[in-house]
C-alpha cells in the first residue's frame, strides 16, 4: 500500500518549477477561464492585478539592492563596466520621458473645474 504525500503531487511539482513556467501556465489558464466564463475570469483577475502590483512594488527595491550589492562587492583596482549600464539607464529614462511627453501631446486631456459657492461654517465657539 502506498501513501501519497503532498509533495508528490503535480501541484507541488509545479510550485517547485520555474517561475516563468508558472506565469505562463497561469496566463493560459486565465485565458481559458475567460473563454469559458467571463464573470469568473473578472473575479479571478484580482489575483493578476495583485501580482502585477506586487511586481511593480518590488522592482525598484530589487534594482536598488542589486546596485548596492554590486558597489559593496567592488574590489579596488577591479575593472568595472558601469558605462554601458549607465548609458542604458539614461537611455531608458530619456525614452520613457520622451514617450510620456509625446503621448501627452497626441492624446491631450483637459481638466474641467466647476466653481462652487463657498459655504460659511459656524465658528467652533458659536455652537
Amino acid at each position: 500500500m502506498t501513501t501519497r504525500t503532498p509533495s508528490s503531487g503535480w501541484l507541488s511539482r509545479l510550485a517547485q518549477g520555474s517561475l516563468v513556467k508558472q506565469i505562463l501556465i497561469g496566463l493560459v489558464l486565465g485565458v481559458l477561464l475567460a473563454l469559458v466564463s467571463k464573470p469568473a475570469a473578472i473575479a479571478v483577475g484580482l489575483l493578476g492585478t495583485l501580482f502585477v502590483g506586487a511586481l511593480k512594488a518590488v522592482a525598484p527595491v530589487l534594482v536598488l539592492m542589486l546596485v548596492m550589492a554590486s558597489i559593496a562587492n567592488h574590489q579596488h583596482g577591479q575593472k568595472t563596466s558601469i558605462r554601458p549600464i549607465l548609458f542604458l539607464y539614461l537611455l531608458g529614462t530619456f525614452s520613457a520621458a520622451l514617450t510620456a511627453v509625446l503621448f501627452s501631446f497626441l492624446f491631450p486631456s483637459t481638466l474641467h473645474l466647476t466653481h462652487r459657492r463657498r459655504q460659511h461654517h459656524a465658528a467652533v465657539g458659536d455652537c
